[in-house]
């Protein structure tokens, strides 16, 4: 998601973001191995059992696509991936033509690589680049080509995680909440919680978020974050101040220093995409809806994911066999 600190960005290379990551290309995770996401754990929850995420889709007419009830991710090398919680595997949609210029935040130059994106109910996607661009992708049409929205950093928000929530339980109007801060904060560091206007680019303030989160939203009007750093966890973030209201503490595995990071809440359950300093890919941990432990966990092998995105068309509940 962010950078740790500005000499952490020297050292490592990484940046935080619905992901967030790193800001490195050439680190060696080119490879795209979509159909090899490969189960770590024999743990898995009964969500498992379900065959396919196109049966999970609730029935009621909201006005929904399939499209916008996917999981989306993004990784380092600009590829933009469908998800499915149920299977835990990935499918590629293509290549990001964004052409997002010079990343000035990183000491070796390069291009600005994804750092975090949110979904909306048309299934468009809004990726933030490392150099604080935000690009508009269409992500049922290929190529892939991306509207430059000309965000100018405001209040301080240069690099930040980000998701859409409704703005009633059941409603089909929704907000774009982004919190960040600049390039340097670090994961335990409080960031600054806002409101995007995607049709004006415009940030209004909504309070300050007690660490540095990626965001996930839902249909239930809710906000939700995961705070990865020294003390890993996932939070229901209230909307009007920035302050958790619940938390859940999953340790364990989660544990360790973040390089790259991402969020997205579907079916009633928490993923959190996750590679620590050290490993050579992104592991994707299910995290259990209602009591918050870790119900399985999936090798991304060949992934450096930095976003997820997933709209508040997603579905809530997923039953169980």
């Amino acid at each position: 998601m962010r950078t740790a600190t500005l000499v952490a960005a020297f050292l490592s290379l990484s940046s935080f973001g619905a992901g967030c990551g790193p800001e490195n290309r050439n680190d060696g995770d080119g490879g795209d191995s979509d159909s090899d996401a490969d189960s770590d754990s024999d743990a898995d929850s009964d969500s498992d059992a379900d065959s396919s995420d196109g049966d999970m889709f609730p029935d009621a007419a909201d006005g929904c696509s399939d499209e916008a009830k996917l999981v989306y991710t993004v990784d380092t090398n600009n590829t933009l991936s469908t998800f499915a919680p149920a299977t835990k595997q990935f499918s590629t949609i293509g290549t990001l033509d964004c052409n997002p210029g010079i990343d000035p935040n990183n000491p070796l130059g390069g291009e600005a690589t994804p750092f975090s994106m949110a979904v909306d109910r048309d299934s468009n996607a809004y990726i933030l680049f490392s150099n604080s661009k935000i690009f508009k992708v269409d992500t049922t049409v290929t190529p892939l080509t991306c509207q430059n929205l000309n965000y100018q950093p405001q209040l301080g928000l240069e690099l930040f995680g980000m998701g859409f929530s409704t703005d009633q339980a059941g409603g089909t109007s929704d907000k774009l909440f982004i919190t960040g801060g600049g390039a340097d904060i670090n994961p335990d560091d409080p960031s600054s919680l806002a409101v995007l206007d995607v049709n004006t680019m415009q940030v209004t303030s909504a309070g300050t978020v007690p660490g540095s989160p990626e965001l996930t939203g839902n249909s239930n009007a809710e906000l939700w974050g995961f705070f990865p750093g020294s003390n890993p966890r996932v939070g229901k973030v209230n909307k009007g101040t920035g302050a958790l209201e619940t938390t859940y503490m999953p340790g364990g595995m989660l544990q360790g220093t973040p390089a790259a990071w991402a969020f997205a809440y579907w079916g009633g359950d928490y993923w959190v995409f996750l590679m620590k300093n050290g490993e050579a890919n992104t592991t994707v941990y299910q995290i259990n809806g209602s009591t918050g432990a870790v119900d399985s966990y999936t090798a991304a092998a060949g992934k450096r994911i930095v976003g997820a995105g997933v709209s508040t068309c997603a579905p809530v509940v997923v039953g169980k066999q």
